[in-house]
């Protein structure tokens, strides 16, 4: 093999056209977020035509659209983008199950010999994790998505950043440091989680070293302030920390943020993405609703019944298309995670973009639990697989104790067929559940018949499987 085959990385992109198209901070505030809403328009529908064009070479569109009586040139531009049928999580798992082992929506990416590719994962689902594979564009934008995310939030060069997410066959921790290195200037510093380096040498290193920015989920910062309570580390005296940059999930009433932020005695930023797409909403100094990223893609909100395409201040499911992955395109993506959009304005941090609001929960049954997205119908095999229940379960989701001494918690309800103590079920059950999860949740046997007022048919003419009894 010549050193000519090889796709090099660096040289797989154009990069000052790159920074360009997609200008990393400070230069974001002074070009797309400083645009025109005609000129905000005219980019996202130039590189979404372009997005389009090639989706209709790729069987998985080609396909879809197809079946819908679409044909090339029925779609002009953003306008009709309602006119094409929106997809979602199973429907890329269909594909890969028919065209494995990557699916008919991105095969083609491996037919290119000079496309260098990374493959990523999707976090938390039944089976085996759903694949992604990522050219350099499509790896870059998404760290010049959380560049400025960080910029906005505090961070600057030559500042330690302490990332407490583990850079694995998931994105996010990738996305961060890839930000810091190559988009920023900060020092990453990446400890990985609470498993990879122990929460009391994260507190450790973070004091000796200087950290002054975290990226962290909101459960863990829990941790974090608890083990340094217990360990006599004053994390406001101790500690150089400036911003926390998070995932606050469903945190509508604040108060997990104003725990946090009490405790840290820093502002905690929230911030929303997707594996897919990236960060495609994030806070300001402001904390008043988060950015789009709108020259990377374009959302829509839905109604969760009928589709129709709701206006700003309604609550639906957040459909996204990309405005730069070509590898795979993804267009009109129904995320099924419920969200409030509001128009474009001139927020006091300097930047001109649409919002929208912090994460309001599934329109499905899918919880996300301890950063895990949890499905609890991934737990039917299991437990109708097992002559000694009835088949019928519920997933319970809660919170033990109160301030930073809560912790989420997941109780599986079993209904068992015989009356009695059984402790080969409950194992049985406890190892099963864990198994279809990825991760382990208690498993409470209930006398046969305990569940019917909770599983009963709802109004759609589905068992109901999940009970969220969380603030």
């Amino acid at each position: 093999m010549t050193s000519t085959s090889i796709p090099y990385y660096w040289s797989s992109v154009d990069w000052p056209a790159f920074m360009a198209d997609f200008p990393p901070p400070p230069h974001y505030a002074d070009h797309t977020a400083a645009m025109s809403d005609d000129e905000l328009h005219g980019l996202q529908e130039t590189r979404f035509l372009a997005r389009m064009s090639e989706a209709w070479q790729i069987p998985f569109y080609r396909d879809r659209w197809s079946a819908a009586g679409l044909e090339p040139g029925d779609v002009r531009g953003l306008d009709d983008l309602a006119a094409i049928p929106a997809f979602t999580s199973d429907d890329l798992r269909e594909s890969i199950e028919s065209a494995p082992p990557f699916g008919s929506h991105q095969a083609f990416a491996l037919d290119d010999p000079t496309l260098p590719l990374k493959l990523q994962t999707s976090g938390g689902t039944t089976g085996l994790p759903r694949p992604t594979l990522f050219d350099p564009i499509a790896w870059e934008v998404q760290a010049v998505q959380y560049a400025r995310a960080l910029w906005a939030q505090g961070a600057r060069p030559h500042e330690l950043l302490q990332i407490t997410l583990t850079n694995s066959l998931a994105n996010i921790a990738w996305c961060a440091h890839t930000a810091a290195y190559n988009w920023l200037g900060a020092i990453s510093m990446t400890t990985g989680s609470g498993l990879v380096t122990g929460s009391l040498r994260q507190l450790e290193l973070a004091r000796e070293w200087g950290t002054t920015g975290w990226v962290a989920f909101g459960e863990y910062l829990k941790i974090l302030a608890q083990t340094a309570d217990e360990a006599g580390i004053d994390l406001k005296r101790d500690l150089a920390t400036r911003f926390i940059h998070s995932y606050l999930g469903v945190d509508t009433a604040g108060h997990l943020r104003r725990l946090l932020e009490e405790t840290w005695g820093v502002p905690v930023y929230d911030n929303y993405g997707t594996h897919e797409v990236g960060l495609i909403g994030f806070e300001c100094a402001e904390q008043d609703g988060m950015h789009m990223n709108e020259d990377t893609a374009v959302v829509q909100i839905l109604d969760p019944q009928t589709d129709e395409v709701l206006g700003h201040g309604q609550t639906g499911n957040l459909v996204v298309t990309s405005l730069h992955r070509s590898v795979p395109p993804v267009i009109r993506y129904d995320l099924k995670d419920l969200i409030q959009t509001r128009p474009r304005e001139l927020c006091p941090c300097g930047i001109r973009t649409a919002k929208f609001s912090g994460f309001l929960g599934r329109s499905d049954e899918m919880v996300k639990f301890r950063a895990n997205n949890v499905f609890p119908r991934a737990a039917q095999d299991v437990v109708m697989g097992d002559e000694r229940t009835t088949g019928e379960f519920l997933c319970v989701v809660g919170v033990e104790g109160e301030g930073l001494g809560s912790r989420e918690v997941m109780t599986v309800r079993v209904e068992q067929r015989v009356p009695g103590r059984d402790p080969g079920l409950q194992k049985d059950m406890e190892n099963g559940i864990k198994a279809a999860f990825g991760t382990r949740v208690g498993v409470e046997l209930v006398p046969a018949g305990t569940l019917a007022p909770y599983t009963g048919l709802g109004g759609e003419g589905k068992v109901k499987r999940l009970l969220d009894l969380r603030p």
